[in-house]
């Protein structure tokens, strides 16, 4: 806290008889761990070192989440030249590839190899299938407009479709209507493979 704000607590509260108090103010030491973040009065949100502590800068969450994108998780980690293929893995699984294969091993050996399949493969088609009822939707609304596109000569181009835009439309909702039904199946499968893979997945994937 700041000393001005505490001379003034402290003279409302009776607690500053002009520096001569025996009572008043008494700071707790908190013994902290390395890592260890906290706030103090001030909103300056501080981190433990070793034998020291530092201002966490409002850019360190940034920085952290970049820098996770090409650490594998596996603390263990044996792979050092990282290729754009093992990126590729740590951004969609959190493992390069050595690693994620090593962990996946053991559903093989604990035998239910095609049970964890069914539920990757299943979150897999899930993903697809929403990103597509976007795209999906954003097409049913930009479909009777009228769009210009600049040519690389620099000439403006416009286009519109020629067809008969409510049939378009009508036929854009029976795929949004279909991928949403497939979604349902597709979900219903990684729920009933989760079930039966959960207690493996958290003792493998456990860092």
């Amino acid at each position: 806290m700041h000393p001005s704000r505490k001379k003034i607590l402290d003279v409302a509260f009776g607690n500053d008889n002009g520096g001569t108090n025996t009572h008043g103010w008494r700071a707790e030491k908190q013994d902290r761990q390395v890592g260890d973040e906290w706030t103090d009065s001030d909103g300056v949100t501080w981190v433990q070192q070793k034998g020291f502590k530092i201002v966490k800068s409002k850019f360190d969450d940034v920085r952290q989440y970049i820098q996770s994108l090409s650490t594998c998780k596996n603390k263990g980690c044996k792979t050092i030249k990282k290729t754009e293929k093992h990126l590729q893995f740590i951004r969609k699984t959190g493992y390069c590839i050595d690693c994620l294969a090593e962990k996946e091993q053991k559903f093989r050996v604990n035998g239910n190899w095609n049970e964890y399949e069914k539920w990757k493969i299943a979150g897999y088609e899930i993903e697809f299938l929403t990103d597509l009822i976007k795209k999906f939707k954003d097409a049913l609304v930009e479909a009777d407009k009228e769009h210009e596109f600049v040519t690389a000569e620099g000439k403006i181009e416009k286009w519109v479709y020629d067809g008969d835009v409510e049939e378009l439309k009508s036929n854009i909702r029976k795929d949004i209507a279909e991928a949403e039904e497939n979604i349902l199946g597709y979900q219903k499968i990684k729920d009933d493979s989760w079930e039966l893979i959960k207690e493996d997945y958290a003792n493998i994937f456990t860092e």
